[in-house]
């Protein structure tokens, strides 16, 4: 009885003190979302300004951290503000060369997922989509090989709403932005009625049956970059000097990122300049689990190396080699892909319960050739309207293969559902001689 009277007693003084004391909190009204904009260009500071702001700030930065800010700056980004592939821009991708290439991937994603059954109805994801050039071909060749609206759709991810808007108007007869709350932000629909959804993340992309296609698409992914001195492995920095300018520096000590990315099952022995990109890492292990868990294929090609180079950071400007830490925001800036981190990440590791078989990588030429490249050729120059043209078709596709040029510094690799081992053993993947197949 003495202790119901004490907490009634509580609870009486602590209604009233809490009903009727002498202050209060502000109420403040949220911004909505939907309403929120994006500053004009014109009052937007450039990127070099960004990046100074942010040095002066917090240090020298990572060059991971440089290349996030130049690409995806919502004003000032690279690829945010103009068209930048083709003649016109700064460097031109195979799709834009011939629409041999796109009909190849086509016909190779095809062929291949006969080997696990019909294929419908089917996602068709493209990682960083370009101008829409490569889907437009392969769209082209499944319209050919009996697939209708309703068995396809596409998922694009594409971060940039200038590449965005130049997709939409290449591939839909309509389409529209969405409610900030929609998993995708934009989509559309093609003159056929297939549906077509944008988004900015893979994560997004839903889950089910899916064909991955990365073309150029690792590349411009920001990495760290290493090198070893006498104290062992430091990172590469970006300051400023004096006047102003942009230059690089070594760590004094072993950044986070030594520490984290510098560690097995990485081989870093008998090196002493190494590239890592952990997103591109990242991405890769979802690519390995998506295609183990729901079905479906995964065609990453790109210019890299099999983890023989450690300095492949650059910049292009109209189509010349320039100084990546240079007029930023105005160039494109790449490095190498490392297939054989790639590899790595997708590969079963402990903990990882869904991973891929990894095929490859090879080099373009082996690819498209083993692929019977050189038939299709054969019909396009067949059905060419003149010398000229046939002429124009043949100089393409030795751009495509020719050793010097695209040919053997373009990798091609496949990831595959880790059930599909036996099966990949009788019936190796087109264009893949030495499938090497692990799990």
């Amino acid at each position: 009885m003495i202790s119901y009277c004490i907490f009634r007693n509580m609870s009486k003084t602590l209604c009233s003190s809490t009903l009727f004391r002498n202050y209060a909190y502000k109420i403040i009204k949220r911004p909505d979302p939907k309403l929120l904009k994006m500053p004009s260009p014109c009052s937007a500071p450039s990127i070099l300004e960004i990046i100074k702001e942010k040095i002066r700030l917090n240090g020298p930065i990572t060059v991971a951290e440089y290349m996030h800010i130049v690409t995806t700056n919502p004003t000032e980004g690279y690829y945010m503000k103009k068209e930048v592939i083709g003649e016109a821009g700064d460097f031109i991708t195979s799709p834009e060369i011939s629409q041999l290439f796109g009909e190849i991937v086509a016909i190779w994603f095809y062929a291949e997922t006969q080997k696990m059954g019909p294929g419908k109805p089917l996602n068709i994801v493209e990682l960083g989509p370009g101008k829409g050039t490569l889907m437009v071909d392969l769209l082209r060749v499944l319209i050919n090989l009996g697939y209708e609206a309703k068995d396809l759709s596409l998922h694009l991810v594409e971060i940039s709403s200038t590449m965005q808007n130049m997709q939409a108007n290449r591939l839909c007869i309509s389409h529209r932005e969405m409610d900030i709350e929609s998993p995708h932000n934009y989509e559309g629909e093609t003159i056929s009625g297939m549906k077509v959804y944008w988004y900015n993340d893979l994560k997004k992309v839903p889950n089910n049956f899916s064909w991955y296609i990365a073309h150029e698409f690792f590349d411009v992914l920001p990495i760290h970059k290493f090198e070893k001195g006498k104290d062992g492995w430091r990172e590469l920095l970006i300051d400023i000097d004096e006047a102003g300018k942009l230059f690089y520096r070594i760590s004094g000590k072993e950044t986070q990122a030594v520490k984290m990315l510098l560690r097995p099952p990485l081989d870093t022995s008998g090196r002493t300049e190494i590239e890592i990109s952990p997103r591109s890492l990242g991405i890769a292990r979802q690519l390995a689990e998506r295609v183990d868990q729901y079905g479906g294929i995964a065609l990453i090609t790109d210019y890299g190396h099999e983890g023989t180079k450690g300095d492949t950071f650059r910049a292009f400007h109209k189509h010349e080699v320039v100084d990546p830490l240079k007029n930023p925001g105005e160039n494109d800036l790449t490095a190498d892909v490392d297939f054989s981190q790639l590899k790595i990440a997708a590969l079963k590791s402990p903990g990882n319960e869904h991973h891929a078989i990894v095929v490859g990588p090879v080099t373009q030429k082996d690819f498209l050739e083993r692929s019977q490249a050189e038939v299709r050729l054969k019909v396009l120059m067949d059905n060419a309207k003149s010398e000229e043209q046939k002429q124009k078709i043949k100089l393409s596709y030795d751009m495509l293969v020719d050793p010097n040029k695209m040919g053997n510094r373009f990798k091609f690799m496949a990831l595959y559902p880790s059930s599909m081992s036996s099966i990949l053993d009788k019936y190796p993947p087109i264009g893949f001689t030495n499938h090497n197949c692990k799990t």
